[in-house]
């Protein structure tokens, strides 16, 4: 009987603790142990229908409006195994091993959310364990972090009294009975006559697209207004204008000018030539800034036309292989010890990444970057250094990858060396029409670059001319600047300066556009042009019947989290937070339906489309004989596939360059109910 039972997400989590701790089982700081995984999520609360008495499926399975809002306290929130033909299996080992343990020790990722420990509990409540239970809290997995993590035990045995499980729980299903509002904005475009699939609705979607339409409608209805000023120009080309702040549209009005004719009648005011004065010039200095997190790496990569959904698979293939750090960390800086294996792997890291290893000279830590508070640490290359960047490879699934994988590397390796370069030392010049000092020009001349050659978002500043000797007075036109096309990086900075929290996590962001990117996705609703942003026909659909809605603010997702980080503290009662969706679906459910004419005046009235009849084959679900479509897109299903199905098995077969799973389940559409195969990524 071993004392521990170790549990893992994954497999490469088990494989990293075993060589961690010496094997998969086997003894440890005097604690003989078994280590054992799940695959992510092994529960998920089952459909709507099957949380409630059997009087009340017909209402819960439906997607027509008259039958929402629900009533939360008719739900069990019961859990079921995820489909997938191994997943009841695993469950079966992960019992079999607790039997003959004393204790389960939670070793599953340390979420800033709490998703590891939600996950979990789901499998510690499925296989009955009712004995003790702790909890390790690893910030990487390399061994080092993983040594110190299992001296370091935390009872967790009362799941009541399990703070980062209670704030995951209500979270979860918060978003599970948010789904109502995607079975209501389905619904009444459906009825409306337009054929979609599902038009989603969720926190952070509803937000990110709502963002996107309202950038994009900016674009088109923006109307160019010239304005004329009068400013001087040096003989260096310097240009000196009168300081207004952009938001005084008092002040502005007073020295632009909408007629050209006008600020040249000002301009007669000024004599010319006139003579530049220099005020000052001053020393500065800027330090590196905070590393990145995983929406900014995605963003920046974007630009070489990777989706965001092979960097996060990438980035995650590279994690547990020890090349990269955590990838959903919630920080920006990095800890002490971070700090000093960073230092001890710097010329290691800069000759992989191509950065001269002279410029690493800051190698004590500044307190704004190294902080004891930071768990996971900023997203930085990992403990594992690798030989080449060729070896990198080696992590990956499809080769195809690696010059992915290279990039993030390089990426993560230079941010994270930029903050063991001296500060960039510049110098800033002030000067003024002498004549007339209110019209004044400001602009900076590097001195000594440093960080910046490690890493520099752009260009590196150039040296601009010296200031000239005398100066002209000239009418300048300028005009209401336009929008800018909503980017990655536009977007994510939206997110992350909203309030005080900002609205998720930077993984949590990155994870949401890789979904909503996605064309395999039901939820495809945004196109990703190296980075640059734009909603598809349905991702138009759904930003437009959720305009107004609360689920497309901001204020839903925040007011969640304050209520998620209530309830990990013990200070709310997770049924008020749970009860506050109730509120978004009576507020939101009218808008909903209002909003359709603008749906229709936005993409014009749904065309009338005629189906041709589609062959039917004979299969049986829960014991009934009944036809389901011959083909499945493209692919034709075989005997044996449909004996399968018929058995209730999941399948899975080859399509186009990917392969599908799913297996017979119950679907509707406009209120008629029939059975077909449901792929696993199609389930509401």
């Amino acid at each position: 009987m071993a004392e521990y039972m170790i549990l893992t997400e994954k497999k490469s989590a088990a494989d990293n603790f075993a060589q961690a701790l010496g094997g998969m089982s086997g003894s440890f700081d005097g604690h003989s142990y078994q280590i054992v995984h799940a695959q992510g999520h092994l529960m998920e609360l089952a459909e709507p229908k099957d949380q409630v008495s059997n009087d009340l499926k017909d209402r819960y399975s439906s997607w027509e409006p008259e039958n929402m809002p629900w009533n939360l306290a008719d739900f069990s929130w019961k859990k079921e195994p995820t489909k997938g033909s191994n997943i009841r299996k695993l469950l079966s080992q992960i019992k079999k091993v607790s039997q003959s343990s004393q204790a389960i020790v939670i070793a599953t990722d340390n979420d800033p959310s709490g998703e590891g420990e939600l996950l979990a509990w789901e499998i510690i409540n499925a296989i009955g364990w009712d004995g003790k239970v702790y909890r390790e809290y690893h910030d990487d997995e390399t061994p080092k972090s993983i040594v110190k993590a299992m001296r370091n035990l935390k009872d967790v045995s009362d799941q009541s009294q399990d703070g980062d499980y209670l704030k995951a729980n209500v979270r979860s299903k918060w978003d599970f009975a948010s789904m109502q509002l995607t079975r209501l904005a389905t619904s009444y475009i459906r009825n409306a006559g337009y054929y979609v699939k599902v038009v989603n609705q969720g926190r952070l979607k509803s937000v990110m697209l709502s963002m996107v339409y309202q950038r994009e409608q900016a674009i088109k209805n923006y109307v160019k207004k010239p304005y004329f000023e009068v400013k001087f120009q040096d003989d260096q080309g310097h240009v000196y204008a009168r300081k207004v702040a952009k938001d005084d549209e008092e002040q502005l009005a007073k020295i632009r000018h909408s007629d050209k004719a006008m600020a040249e009648q000002e301009l007669q005011q000024y004599q010319s030539p006139v003579h530049v004065k220099r005020l000052k010039m001053e020393n500065k200095r800027n330090m590196p800034k905070t590393l990145l997190d995983l929406a900014k790496v995605d963003a920046l990569l974007s630009k070489k036309g990777y989706s965001s959904n092979q960097i996060k698979n990438v980035y995650q293939q590279l994690y547990e292989a020890g090349y990269v750090s955590y990838p959903r960390t919630e920080d920006k800086v990095i800890t002490s010890e971070q700090f000093n294996e960073l230092v001890q792997n710097s010329k290691e890291i800069a000759l992989l990444v191509g950065v001269n290893v002279k410029l690493l000279t800051h190698t004590a830590p500044r307190k704004e970057l190294v902080k004891d508070s930071a768990t996971h640490g900023a997203n930085r290359p990992g403990s594992k250094v690798p030989a080449s960047l060729d070896e990198l490879g080696k992590a990956l699934k499809n080769k195809n990858d690696l010059q992915c994988a290279k990039d993030i590397y390089c990426l993560l390796g230079r941010t994270a060396l930029a903050i063991l370069g001296e500060d960039y030392l510049y110098r800033v010049v002030t000067a003024v029409i002498e004549e007339y000092p209110a019209f004044g020009t400001q602009y900076n001349v590097p001195a000594n670059y440093n960080y910046k050659q490690i890493y520099c978002e752009g260009e590196l500043p150039k040296a601009p001319k010296p200031l000239g000797k005398q100066a002209k007075s000239i009418v300048a036109e300028g005009a209401n600047p336009k929008p800018s096309k909503p980017t990655k990086a536009w977007l994510f900075k939206r997110l992350a300066n909203y309030g005080k929290y900002g609205i998720g996590t930077g993984a949590t962001q990155q994870s949401t556009m890789a979904e909503l990117t996605s064309a395999k996705s039901n939820s495809h609703l945004l196109k990703d042009t190296k980075g640059v942003l734009s909603l598809t026909e349905t991702g138009l659909m759904s930003a437009v019947i959720a305009r107004g809605t609360m689920i497309a603010s901001p204020k839903a997702t925040e007011q969640l989290f304050r209520g998620m980080d209530a309830v990990g503290a013990f200070k709310l009662e997770p049924q008020k937070v749970l009860n506050s969706i109730n509120t978004v679906i009576t507020h939101d459910k009218p808008l909903l339906q209002q909003n359709m004419a603008l749906v229709e005046q936005t993409i014009g009235k749904p065309e009338k489309k005629q189906y041709p009849k589609r062959d039917k084959v004979d299969v049986t679900y829960q014991g009934k004989p009944v036809q389901i479509n011959a083909k499945w897109g493209e692919h034709t299903w075989t005997q044996g596939e449909l004996t399968e199905l018929s058995a209730g098995n999941t399948i899975t077969f080859d399509y186009k360059k990917g392969q599908i799973t799913g297996q017979l389940g119950e679907r509707e559409y406009k209120g008629h109910k029939f059975i077909a195969f449901v792929p696993d990524f199609d389930k509401d």
